[in-house]
């Protein structure tokens, strides 16, 4: 009986350790740079210096760059609650069950949408490429994914820019010749050829 209850006892205490690991793995990356937990809430000053990172990472060329706005808003509402309740109580410790409860919800979350939004995150598709019934796996990072999205919409309203008369500069586009392709029919471009 007493080498059932030990290694109950133990197997528990494993259990725990093998938990409080994970839980202890702030800025620890996956095998594709991924930070696995950005916030891991714990002291105030702590997680002010995590916050400080964190809308580093939100800016342009940082590792978030790419967030919806309507998630960096939800980021930083959750970031605001989460500083609120550590400040009041001092430490996670401190803190009575349904604070530390509601702290974790909010640390998940923005765990959650940080991690979606990072650049290193890696998407694969798997698609038969025209002409083919064979699918084709294709895997790039979120990074890629959304650079080629932003380059694919600069070049839609570069092209948008161009069949309404003026380039991306602001000057007319006209075509020699072609006094219908310019603004108020001709320019001084056309002069001539008419």
């Amino acid at each position: 009986m007493w080498d059932k209850t030990m290694q109950r006892n133990f197997f528990f205490a494993a259990i725990m350790m093998c938990g409080l690991s994970a839980y202890g793995q702030d800025g620890k990356t996956d095998k594709n740079g991924v930070i696995e937990k950005p916030v891991l809430a714990d002291t105030p000053d702590a997680f002010a210096e995590q916050v400080q990172r964190i809308h580093e990472d939100m800016q342009p060329a940082g590792r978030y760059e790419f967030i919806r706005a309507s998630d960096k808003r939800r980021v930083e509402v959750l970031l605001g609650q989460m500083a609120t309740l550590l400040r009041s109580a001092g430490s996670v410790e401190a803190m009575n069950h349904d604070n530390r409860v509601s702290l974790f919800n909010s640390q998940e979350e923005i765990n959650g949408i940080l991690k979606h939004h990072d650049s290193n995150r890696l998407v694969c598709e798997s698609y038969p490429p025209i002409g083919s019934h064979i699918p084709v796996t294709t895997c790039r990072t979120y990074r890629q994914i959304e650079e080629g999205r932003r380059d694919l919409a600069h070049a839609r309203g570069d092209m948008t820019n161009l069949t309404r008369g003026s380039t991306a500069h602001g000057e007319n586009a006209c075509i020699r010749g072609e006094p219908a392709y310019c603004p108020g029919g001709g320019s001084n471009l056309n002069a001539g050829t008419r």
